[in-house]
């Protein structure tokens, strides 16, 4: 099934990562668009010349900015392969982020952007009540989500005793948890986040080995999940150590 993939960044960073096969469709000139040609042309892509009215039925978007690309192949090589993405996890400082029930297409492009600056190794989505990889991600992560792995997994309780099995300490994000900077989060890693209403559910909490939370001094109630999330990444990186 053919993927699209609009937002000029976005556009470019699957470019810029090679092994892209597809079409690039483009339906005005440009300096930018001109230069998206070229490279596309450089890494085997097809550039083909279409009418506004075109890019917006392949899209279903009027906003597509001039170009849109048609991958002939999902993006994402791990997609729905979690067993194998975890036995590839050997590092002792491996960071895992799984999301339980982000339903916004804009959260999820935010925490994939967060999750390919802080390297992580792997982010796992549900198969169900949970947005998937999409046009609105791919725009809204500046074509993070070409970079971060992802998998896939029917239960996410079940996908948690697996990392406990490859010596994963889970850490669950919740109000009730303790500061972030307080708990030691060196090792491997991984970080849970809950849906952007009710958080994480009663099965998913229960599998974690600690809850933190992001430590905050204002009015409303608590951060953005995105926001949460690329937070605590940081505070699980800085104390692990960032990669190079």
């Amino acid at each position: 099934m053919a993927e699209v993939i609009i937002g000029l960044h976005a556009i470019e960073e699957f470019l810029k990562r090679g092994k892209t096969r597809g079409t690039l469709l483009v339906s005005r000139e440009g300096a930018r668009i001109d230069a998206l040609g070229e490279r596309a042309e450089a890494c085997g892509v097809r550039v083909s010349h279409a009418a506004e009215a075109d890019l917006a039925e392949a899209c279903g978007s009027q906003g597509h900015k001039g170009a849109v690309l048609v991958l002939d192949m999902p993006s994402t090589a791990l997609h729905g392969d979690f067993r194998r993405a975890v036995d590839a996890l050997r590092g002792q400082t491996a960071l895992c982020l799984v999301l339980d029930g982000i339903t916004d297409p804009q959260n999820l492009g935010a925490i994939l952007r967060s999750a390919d600056q802080f390297r992580v190794d792997l982010v796992v989505l549900p198969s169900r009540r949970s947005a998937q990889e999409s046009q609105t991600v791919s725009r809204v992560s500046s074509g993070a989500s070409a970079y971060v792995p992802l998998a896939v997994v029917a239960n996410i309780p079940s996908a948690l005793e697996t990392l406990k099995q490859k010596e994963f300490w889970i850490y669950g994000a919740d109000m009730a948890g303790e500061p972030a900077s307080g708990r030691d989060m060196t090792g491997r890693v991984c970080l849970v986040m809950g849906s952007e209403g009710t958080g994480m559910r009663r099965l998913v909490r229960e599998k974690c080995d600690f809850l933190v939370r992001v430590p905050a001094a204002g009015h409303v109630d608590s951060f953005n999940v995105s926001v949460a999330a690329g937070i605590l990444l940081y505070e699980a990186r800085r104390q692990q150590g960032f990669p190079s």
